[in-house]
C-alpha cells in the first residue's frame, strides 16, 4: 500500500476515540497488568503513544515541513542528522 496522507489522517483521527471506547471503565487491574517481564501494560502503552506524539512525531513533522522531505533522520535516535 502506498502512503496517502488523507488515508493516514482518516485512520489517525479515529485513534483517540477507539482507545476511549476500548479502555474507559476498565479497572486499574486491567489497565495495570502486563504479559510478564519485559512487557508493557495498557497504561504504559498509552503513555508511550502520547510521549511519541509530543516528542517524536510532531518535531519530525515540523522539521519535514520546514526543511523538506529530503531531510534524513537517524534510525537510532529518530532525530535529524
Amino acid at each position: 500500500m502506498n502512503f496517502k496522507l488523507n488515508e493516514a489522517i482518516e485512520l489517525l483521527e479515529r485513534t483517540p476515540k477507539t482507545l476511549e471506547v476500548f479502555l474507559s471503565g476498565l479497572s486499574g487491574k486491567w489497565l495495570g497488568c502486563n504479559e510478564g517481564e519485559g512487557t508493557w501494560n495498557t497504561t504504559e502503552v498509552v503513555d508511550h503513544l502520547i510521549e511519541a506524539e509530543k516528542n517524536n512525531w510532531m518535531p519530525r513533522l515540523e522539521c519535514i515541513l520546514q526543511e523538506g522531505e529530503s531531510r534524513v533522520f537517524s534510525p537510532l535516535t529518530g532525530l535529524p542528522t
